[in-house]
């Protein structure tokens, strides 16, 4: 019986057949895990991200004679800080924009209002009856297009502001989430205490033969992430300087240069930086409210906001992305868009989020063991 199934195992089509088979098993009981229990996973590796990140900075403090406790208490401390700016800023952001919403039929009155004007001002000048009629046409078809546009969008604002009226699904969300946070945050404080004994018992349970290996494929893993998580916090950081710093030029020339600009700005810039740790669609997400807040100042204004972003976009995509996150983890740009977005799309921001440092742990496994095993080079 041995035998024969030594025989049947030297095919390569048998071989590869098994391996896809039990590739497909594990990916399904994956699936089915997540989905039954997709909450408390998503609890538990927020923890463990955040412990993993704020692990070197423990360390950082123990090297100068600190307790790893009082390190521990440090890092929390410093993290709910910095929570707290991130809330004052994205509480004026959110203020700005609410204004801005309640100015918006205003904004849109003088284009109406030219659009309307428009018919009787042609009808001044001397054009053919086909001419004159079709811009007739056209100005009545653009104005109704803009009334439209105008209606709809302050419907789906208003549709959006109500959602708050819903007072007990908003509670429960709101609730949820930070119950989520607080769990996930408790969690991380073990973790990060007694990360070092965690690491050192999963060690011991794997089989003595296979330890060597296990050491070198977590040392590369440790190395892949980190380099990943620095490289992307030093170019979020980068781009949300950007962002901030052209905002400011381009608010301050149109709007004065005033405690409010830059507060603007800087927020945006904030805004940036966070949206940016979902790699290439940051400044993207982010344009958004910075057009809106330029448009009172002007046609100008929102040209000079969108010529910032872009600027911030290519400085991304051609100076610190290269120079940063492809020299950390030399992964294609189309690859590691494609990863977000299936991850994304599986797993919501959490998968997007994880997508790089996982992709770059399967680029090591596939340089680094694949293409030097016997099977890729033997079959």
């Amino acid at each position: 019986m041995r035998q024969t199934f030594q025989q049947v195992w030297q095919y390569l089509w048998v071989r590869a057949a098994v391996y896809i088979l039990v590739l497909l098993l594990a990916l399904w009981l994956l699936s089915w895990i997540f989905h039954g229990a997709r909450t408390a996973i998503v609890t538990i590796a927020l923890a463990f991200v955040f412990s993993y990140i704020t692990s070197p900075i423990v360390r950082w403090f123990e090297r100068r004679h600190l307790t790893r406790a009082l390190g521990v208490v440090v890092v929390f401390a410093g993290f709910l800080l910095f929570l707290a700016m991130a809330s004052v800023l994205l509480a004026n952001l959110v203020s700005q924009l609410t204004g801005f919403l309640n100015n918006l039929p205003a904004l849109l009155s003088p284009l109406l209002n030219w659009f309307s004007g428009l018919p009787g001002a042609l009808g001044q000048i001397e054009l053919p009856q086909p001419i004159r009629e079709a811009l007739n046409q056209a100005g009545s078809s653009l104005e109704t297009l803009l009334q439209g546009f105008a209606q709809t969008l302050l419907r789906g604002l208003q549709a959006l502001l109500a959602q708050g009226g819903n007072l007990i699904g908003f509670f429960t969300a709101v609730v949820g989430g930070i119950f989520q946070l607080l769990t996930a945050l408790t969690i991380s404080i073990y973790l990060l205490y007694d990360l070092p004994k965690v690491g050192y018992t999963l060690f011991n349970t794997v089989p003595q033969p296979y330890q060597p290996l296990t050491r070198e494929l977590a040392e590369r893993a440790d190395r892949a992430f980190g380099n990943y998580v620095r490289g992307q916090i030093t170019v979020a950081a980068l781009v949300g300087l950007t962002v901030a710093i052209g905002l400011s030029v381009v608010y301050g020339i149109f709007q004065g240069f005033s405690q409010q600009t830059f507060s603007q700005a800087f927020s945006l810039g904030f805004l940036a930086f966070i949206f940016n740790f979902i790699p290439y669609v940051g400044v993207i997400i982010s344009s958004i409210p910075a057009i809106l807040l330029a448009l009172p100042m002007g046609w100008l204004a929102v040209l000079g906001a969108g010529g910032a972003l872009w600027l911030a976009n290519q400085l991304e995509g051609n100076l610190y992305g290269p120079f940063i996150m492809r020299r950390a983890v030399s992964i294609h740009p189309v690859t590691g868009i494609s990863a977000i977005l299936i991850a994304g799309s599986l797993f919501g921001v959490v998968g997007a989020l994880l997508a790089g440092p996982i992709l770059a742990f399967f680029k090591i496994l596939y340089t680094d063991y694949y293409l030097n095993s016997r099977f890729y080079k033997e079959g």
